[in-house]
């Protein structure tokens, strides 16, 4: 199941039924999980363990030195998930801070040309299309799904099930359960993806109102999360959507004019 082209350094790991084609190197240092399919012209360098029954496709270079002029060198390291899919020529690189490590969730799909820079924290059941570019830093929770093209800057968040659109260009924070548009704006509620994981009525219905109070009301944020965290208590969901916007840093991305 190795390639006779494919060069695997000795301290490499493989595990069980390891599939490695044509010309792909596997470097020093590198866990390759059971089952892990690895197609042609794949690097896999650095630090980097790859879960179980991953893919990676061909072209694909993960584990490589970030993109960063502070880098000299130094032990860092790029996690993949079990069950995660990289297609054709996708880029991951190793963090950026000694130790510190860039880490791609369980069953995620990076589609094609897409990078994933340095340091990024990428949650699991993640899609990244096609030619989507993650700066460095960013963290991307369960369950989002990156449309094509879409540009995220260094440092910003995007919570659980935020689905965002096709060449977009996200600068600031988008919290969780939110649609963004093409133009980076935040349009709605992604209802049908709260549904389809399992958000009860009664939830949806208090993170519904807590989005147009916050989002889209009359009073200042702080005084909308303030008023709707004393509304609403312990309820999970409700919970992570007010937690994101008051601990937000680069602040939350724009909204679509309801005038």
């Amino acid at each position: 199941m190795i390639h006779k082209t494919a060069v695997i350094d000795a301290a490499a790991t493989l595990g069980e039924n390891v599939s490695v084609g044509p010309y792909s190197v596997i470097d020093a240092y590198v866990v390759i999980g059971d089952g892990c399919t690895i197609g042609p012209h794949v690097q896999v360098t650095g630090h980097t363990e790859i879960g179980r029954q991953c893919q990676i496709h061909k072209g694909a270079v993960i584990g490589d030195a970030p993109q960063d002029i502070s880098y000299d060198g130094f032990v860092s390291y790029t996690k993949i998930g079990d069950n995660s899919v990289l297609r054709e020529y996708v880029t991951v690189h190793r963090a950026s801070k000694p130790e510190a490590a860039t880490v791609i969730g369980k069953s995620c799909m990076l589609m094609a040309f897409s990078h994933v820079a340095h340091d990024c924290q990428i949650g699991d059941h993640v899609i990244i299309a096609n030619q989507s570019q993650i700066a460095g830093h960013v963290e991307i929770a369960d369950r989002a799904i990156i449309s094509g093209g879409v540009f995220v800057h260094q440092f910003c968040r995007i919570g659980t099930m935020c689905m965002i659109g096709g060449a977009a260009k996200i600068t600031q924070d988008v919290p969780p359960f939110c649609l963004v548009n093409h133009d980076g704006k935040i349009v709605s509620l992604n209802a049908i993806g709260l549904k389809r994981n399992g958000v009860s009525p009664e939830e949806r219905r208090k993170i519904r109102e807590a989005f147009k109070e916050i989002l889209f009301g009359q009073k200042p944020r702080s005084q909308a999360v303030k008023d709707m965290a004393a509304k609403y208590q312990d309820t999970a969901f409700f919970d992570m959507f007010v937690t994101f916007v008051q601990t937000s840093k680069r602040g939350i991305q724009a909204t679509i004019s309801r005038t």
